[in-house]
């Protein structure tokens, strides 16, 4: 039986004047392109593109990037581009873009609304409820082999359902104040395509493995498993490689005394350890004290393939942008 939950968010839907969309774009992008259907087109900012593959429908206020896939309504788009939150986003495009017949009618209130994203829950069997079964063991023992330590194997299930597209995989639940609010699967037997499967439609950035557990100190890894390896400390982990600003907001809303980054040992990892760190700083509160620290993975790709179950705070090193950016140059020139 398919469990269904409701995420409330706040959504934006009123329509932005086509007026001020073809300006931001012309003025962030160059050159745009209009379809005899009305739709814009711009090369995508997310891929080497000279063939205009994104596509902006600004009467229905959507983005769709046939380059790499990716889509979103325009606002989220523009804030995520920006790098502003959408309320600001807003601001931006009114005040920069717009004419005065636009300003004298516009209400911000009147583009906020609630939405509801709906997260459906697969058929999960918790290992802290079962004790025999072979899927049961073959997802125990594909944890077990991978060093996850027995408290933390406590707090996940495994699925098996046949109808179920997580079927076979490992669940991996995100609380917050006791509250299930999403999850993410791993497959445990080596055949399928996709190692990680995401609920659909619902935004993982906006969500912090383990956030209820948060208290002093905390480790931010890429992966949720890294974050599983840890001991007796407290992980969590951004599920790629940036940091969004709404997982930055719940983590410092914590108030840790101390931030651990343990990103992965590859250029993606150090590529982006300064930018998720000034991302960090950035919505830091100026009363909060905090310690930014790096651990480096000398030894494979990430702290799963080390095999350590905890990491000495006194082995990292406290963050400075021009060491890590050395760093960061060696490491590029040597591949």
């Amino acid at each position: 039986m398919v469990e269904r939950l409701w995420i409330h968010n706040v959504g934006y839907t009123k329509k932005i004047p086509v007026s001020i969309i073809y300006s931001f774009l012309i003025d962030t992008f160059g050159e745009v392109k209009e379809t005899t259907t009305g739709e814009l087109r711009i090369n995508s900012p997310f891929a080497q593109d000279s063939k205009f593959h994104m596509y902006i429908n600004p009467s229905k206020g959507v983005v769709h990037d046939f380059k790499t896939d990716y889509g979103k309504d325009f606002i989220s788009f523009a804030a995520e581009f920006l790098e502003l939150g959408k309320r600001e986003t807003i601001r931006y495009l009114i005040r920069n873009y717009s004419t005065r017949e636009i300003l004298e009618n516009f209400n911000e209130d009147d583009i906020i609304i609630e939405n509801i994203e709906e997260l459906e829950i697969p058929n999960v069997t918790y290992f802290v409820n079962s004790n025999k079964g072979i899927i049961r063991s073959q997802a125990y023992n594909y944890l077990k082999n991978r060093k996850i330590p027995e408290q933390n194997i406590d707090k996940l299930g495994y699925i098996f359902d046949s109808e179920s597209r997580y079927n076979k995989t490992i669940f991996i639940p995100f609380y917050e104040n006791g509250k299930l609010v999403y999850f993410i699967t791993r497959d445990f037997t080596g055949n399928s395509y996709l190692r990680y499967i995401n609920p659909s439609g619902v935004d993982s950035s906006k969500f912090v493995y383990n956030i209820d557990e948060i208290e002093d100190t905390v480790f931010i890894f890429e992966g949720v498993l890294d974050a599983l390896m840890l001991e007796n400390q407290i992980g969590t982990a951004t599920l790629n490689a940036n940091l969004s600003k709404a997982q930055t907001v719940k983590i410092l809303d914590r108030a840790p005394s101390t931030i651990v980054f343990v990103p992965d040992n590859d250029d993606t990892g150090k590529r982006n350890l300064d930018k998720n760190i000034e991302t960090l700083l950035r919505y830091k509160p100026p009363s909060l004290k905090l310690d930014v620290l790096v651990y480096t993975i000398e030894e494979g790709k990430d702290l799963g393939e080390t095999g350590k179950n905890s990491i000495d705070v006194l082995e990292c090193k406290k963050w400075n942008r021009k060491d890590f950016s050395k760093l960061a140059d060696g490491f590029f020139k040597s591949i």
